[in-house]
């Protein structure tokens, strides 16, 4: 009865596992330190959590749309929502990994929510990096070497995508950036310095 008691299960509040998100790439250090220590809990306002169960209904539907209709177009979802490979400092959880079934070749897939003005942007070629970023590092702790972004847009429901080729020297820098937060500041409970606001909606910027 496993499934049964799954599904008849309350549904438990996320707890920190104590590592650096994959999804945090790109973050103030200041702040995830604090963060990390208990020193200080993000607080988001209604309208906020209203965009987050937003993005988490396209994810559901896009996700609804490949496992339907990848077998048409000759691929298959191997997993979905699965978790980066043990690190000692880093976590993640990619949204799904396709497999072209012409080659075999594995492809990730990170699923991104966005609004006009962020759509806008991507298809004049302005991509966040830290979108960038996150792909690239599911890609290096897979060993996968092609990647997508999907934007689904949230007012008109489209689609576009933009490929990440997988970057070695980018991620082993990024992976050591967080290494030496963790080696450097939390582990000797130094707080790292104010971002100067450079992070928009940081802590700093207050």
């Amino acid at each position: 009865m496993v499934l049964v008691e799954i599904l008849e299960a309350t549904a438990e509040h996320h707890s920190s596992s104590g590592k650096f998100s994959i999804s945090s790439v790109g973050c103030c250090w200041r702040e995830k330190y604090l963060i990390l220590k208990g020193l200080y809990t993000p607080q988001y306002n209604t309208k906020t959590q209203h965009n987050f169960k937003i993005g988490d209904a396209f994810h559901r539907l896009v996700m609804s749309e490949l496992f339907e209709k990848c077998p048409e177009k000759g691929f298959a979802v191997v997993t979905s929502e699965a978790n980066v490979p043990a690190h000692k400092y880093i976590s993640g959880r990619c949204d799904v990994i396709l497999c072209d079934k012409s080659n075999n070749e594995l492809i990730l897939v990170d699923i991104k929510s966005a609004g006009d003005w962020t759509l806008n942007k991507v298809r004049d070629g302005d991509v966040p990096q830290n979108y960038i970023d996150q792909v690239q590092l599911y890609l290096h702790f897979f060993g996968i070497k092609k990647g997508y972004l999907l934007f689904v847009g949230k007012h008109k429901s489209t689609f576009d995508e933009v490929e990440i080729a997988y970057n070695e020297k980018r991620c082993l820098q990024l992976i050591a950036e967080i290494e030496d937060f963790y080696v450097n500041y939390v582990e000797k409970n130094i707080e790292p310095a104010k971002c100067s606001g450079r992070m928009f909606g940081c802590i700093c910027d207050k």
